[in-house]
C-alpha cells in the first residue's frame, strides 16, 4: 500500500510539474550549486519518466528518473519516483521469469532474474525466485518419482475465512490486494491493464471472491503451487498459453459403443478436450485437455449415466369370438304327381288278371271289391312299378277321384352357438423414446423358390459311374442311383412370415406426470387363396399417437371379422302367406370376432426433469 501511494504521489507531482512550477524547497535543504537550467532539464526528464510509467514502460521511466535525480539530487519526488519505477521494473522481470520457468525456458528465466538483481541487489523477492528457479531446473533434469508421475491438478490453498473489500483502483492493484489478503502471491501477466474498477464485496470466502474478481477484471487464475498463481486476461491466447492440461479415464459401464463414440465428439467440441479416445472393451473414455474443464465434463457424463426415464407398460389383450348357426323351418317337396285313381286301378287289374283270379278263388276278396283286390296286389309285393305302390292321397269323388303322390319332406329345428373369450396379459419395460414390441401369433413358412439339378444327363463321378474305385464305394453303401436322386432333389428356399398381431409402442415422457405413446398395430393373416402357389396375405395396420397421465389406460379396438350369411329353402311365395311362414326353411350363420388392447403406462424411473443443469464455465476453445 505504501508503494502504491508513492506511485500515486509521483503521478500527481508529474501532473503538477507539467502545468506549473513546483513549490520551492526550503532554503536549508536546497543545494546552492543547482542551476536553473539543470533544474528545468531535471523537471523535463521527470515528466518524460512519468509518461513512460503511464505507458507501462518502467525501464525507460527508470532511466529518465535517474537522469532527473542526477541533475537535482535533493529533490525527494525524483527519488520516490525512481524507487517506484525500480519496483515496477523488478516486478515485470519476475513475472516474465515465472512464465519462462513454467514453460521450461530456464536460461531465459535466469537471465531476467540476473537483470532484476542488478537493479536491486538486496531485493528479497529476487532471491526467492532465484532459489525456486534452481529447484525447478534441478527437478526437470531428473526422472519423475513414482509418486509424482500421476496426481491431481494443483489447487490453491488460500487462508480460510471471510473478508470484505471496498476498492476503487486499477485492475492490477485490485487483484494484488485481494489475492494477498488470502495469502496468495499473484504473478500478473502484462495483458492485465490498469483500468480503474470498483470492487465492493462483503463477507466472502476465497471461492466467492475469485469468481467476483474474475468477472470484475475479466481475468482468470492458474495455480503455480498452493500459495502462488498466475493472473492473466481471459482470452483464448492466454488460455492456450497458461491452462494446465490434465488426463483422465472416465468409466461408463453399460453404455453402448455408438454412444461412447458420441461422447468423444461431446468432449472435443463442447469441453475443448485436445484428445479423446474410446476403449470399448472397458466401456471407458480417455480424455486429455484443460484441467478446468475436467470437472464440467465429469458432471455432464455423470448426468448421462443416469440414463433416460423408464416406463412400465401393462398390456392386456381381450379377444372375443362368437359363432351362431340356426336351421329352422319346413322343407316341402318341390314336385308331385296327380293321377285318376279309377284309371290307375283298372289298368292294374287288367294287367294282372291271373293274380286277380287267384285272390278271388282263394276267398281273400269278393269279385266286385276292387279296392281290396288292389290293396292285396300291392301288399303281396308282386307289383312294384305302379304308382299305387307309393304313398298317395286322394281328393274328389266318383269318376273324378284324383290321387296325389307324397315325395317326402323334412322339418328342421337346429341351433349351434359358441363363444370364446381369451385374455393375454403381459408387462414390458421401455426407456423413454425407445420402441417396445409385442407379438402374438406364429411364423408361417412360405416357399419362395427351389433349386434342383438342371442337367438331363446322368451323374458322372470317376470311380463310380465309370472305371475306377466304384466297387470300393459300393461296398461302403454308396451307389449311383442314390447319388443321382440326391443331385436332382429340389431344395426349397423358405421365408418365414409373421402371422398374427404385432404391436409397437413408443412412450415419450412429457413433463413430470404425463406420457405420449405412439402405437403401430399390424394384423397379418392368410387370405385363403394363393397366386402361383404362394399364399395371399391380409394385412391391416393402425397407427395413432395419444397423450395421457401416468396410470391411465389407452384402449384400442380392432374388429377382426364380422360375417353373416342367410339362406332360404322352400316354395316361392308360400312363406309370405300368413300362417305359412314356417313352411320356409331358414339357415343363418353368424361369425363375430373382436379384439381389445388396453395399454397402461407406469413411471418406473425418472431422469432429466430439470430444464437445465448447473452452469459450468470452461476455458474457451483455442
Amino acid at each position: 500500500m505504501l508503494r502504491n501511494a508513492a506511485w500515486i504521489a509521483c503521478g500527481m507531482l508529474a501532473l503538477g510539474a507539467a502545468g506549473q512550477q513546483s513549490a520551492p524547497e526550503p532554503a536549508a535543504s536546497k543545494p546552492a550549486h543547482v542551476s536553473k537550467p539543470d533544474r528545468d532539464k531535471a523537471r523535463k526528464d521527470f515528466l518524460a519518466g512519468a509518461k513512460e510509467m503511464k505507458a507501462q514502460h518502467p525501464r525507460a521511466a527508470m532511466d529518465d528518473f535517474e537522469r532527473a535525480l542526477t541533475l537535482d539530487p535533493a529533490n525527494r519526488s525524483f527519488q520516490a519516483a525512481l524507487e517506484v519505477a525500480k519496483e515496477h521494473a523488478i516486478r515485470d522481470l519476475l513475472q516474465q521469469a515465472d512464465k519462462d520457468r513454467i514453460e521450461g525456458h530456464f536460461d531465459d528465466a535466469r537471465a531476467k532474474l540476473t537483470e532484476a538483481q542488478r537493479i536491486d541487489p538486496d531485493n528479497a523477492m529476487v532471491e526467492e525466485h532465484a532459489g525456486e528457479l534452481a529447484a525447478d531446473a534441478s527437478a526437470s533434469s531428473g526422472a519423475l518419482r513414482a509418486d509424482e508421475a500421476l496426481g491431481a491438478p494443483i489447487a490453491l490453498k488460500p487462508t480460510p475465512g471471510a473478508r470484505s473489500f471496498h476498492l476503487h483502483a486499477g485492475e492490477r492493484d485490485v487483484i494484488r490486494q485481494v489475492l494477498t489478503a488470502y495469502g496468495i502471491q499473484p504473478t500478473i501477466d502484462q495483458t492485465v491493464g490498469t483500468t480503474r474498477v470498483r470492487f465492493d464485496v462483503d463477507d466472502v470466502n476465497f471461492a466467492e471472491v475469485q469468481r467476483a474478481l474474475n468477472l470484475a477484471t475479466n481475468t482468470f487464475l492458474v495455480a503455480l503451487d498452493p500459495q502462488r498463481a498466475v493472473v492473466a486476461k481471459d482470452t483464448r491466447e492466454n488460455h492456450t498459453k497458461y491452462d494446465r492440461m490434465a488426463a483422465e479415464t472416465v468409466y461408463l459401464p453399460g453404455m453402448p459403443t455408438d454412444q461412447l463414440t458420441e461422447t468423444v465428439s461431446l468432449a472435443k467440441t463442447v469441453f475443448n478436450m485436445k484428445t479423446a479416445t474410446v476403449m470399448p472393451s472397458q466401456s471407458a473414455l480417455s480424455v486429455r485437455g484443460p484441467a478446468a474443464a475436467i470437472p464440467a465434463l465429469n458432471a455432464t457424463l455423470n448426468s448421462l449415466l443416469g440414463g433416460r426415464s423408464e416406463v412400465q407398460l401393462d398390456v392386456k389383450m381381450f379377444e372375443v369370438d362368437r359363432t351362431k348357426a340356426t336351421n329352422v323351418g319346413l322343407i316341402l317337396p318341390t314336385q308331385t304327381t296327380l293321377f285318376n285313381v279309377y284309371s290307375e286301378a283298372a289298368s292294374l287289374l287288367q294287367s294282372n288278371s291271373s293274380l286277380v283270379q287267384q285272390i278271388i278263388s282263394s276267398g281273400l276278396a269278393a269279385p266286385g271289391d276292387w279296392p281290396a283286390i288292389v290293396a292285396i296286389l300291392v301288399a303281396s309285393g308282386q307289383i312294384s312299378n305302379s304308382i299305387l305302390s307309393q304313398p298317395f292321397g286322394v281328393f274328389g269323388g266318383g269318376l273324378t277321384m284324383t290321387g296325389i303322390t307324397y315325395q317326402g319332406g323334412s322339418a328342421n329345428l337346429q341351433l349351434n352357438s359358441s363363444s370364446v373369450r381369451m385374455v393375454d396379459e403381459l408387462q414390458l419395460r421401455v426407456n423413454s423414446g425407445e420402441e417396445g414390441v409385442v407379438k402374438v401369433g406364429e411364423r408361417y413358412p412360405i416357399e419362395t423358390s427351389s433349386y434342383s439339378s438342371l442337367s438331363p444327363s446322368g451323374l458322372n463321378i470317376p470311380g463310380l459311374s465309370n472305371a475306377g474305385l466304384s466297387s470300393t464305394l459300393q461296398n461302403l453303401g454308396v451307389n449311383l442311383s442314390s447319388l443321382t436322386s440326391a443331385a436332382t432333389e429340389a431344395v426349397p428356399q423358405v421365408q418365414y412370415q409373421d402371422i398374427g398381431l404385432t404391436l409397437d409402442v413408443t412412450p415419450q415422457i412429457e413433463g413430470r406426470s404425463s406420457v405420449s405413446m405412439k402405437f403401430d398395430l399390424k394384423l397379418d393373416s392368410l387370405a385363403g387363396s394363393s397366386v402361383n402357389g404362394l399364399p395371399v396375405m391380409n394385412n391391416r395396420e393402425y397407427k395413432a399417437i395419444t397423450s395421457l397421465a401416468m396410470g391411465q389406460s389407452s384402449v384400442m379396438m380392432a374388429s377382426l371379422s364380422r360375417q353373416e350369411s342367410d339362406s332360404l329353402n322352400g316354395i316361392p311365395g308360400l312363406g309370405d302367406v300368413p300362417g305359412f311362414e314356417a313352411t320356409t326353411n331358414k339357415n343363418l350363420n353368424f361369425d363375430y370376432g373382436e379384439l381389445a388392447i388396453v395399454v397402461t403406462p407406469h413411471l418406473v424411473r425418472s431422469a432429466g426433469f430439470e430444464f437445465a443443469g448447473p452452469m459450468m464455465p470452461v476455458p474457451p476453445a483455442p
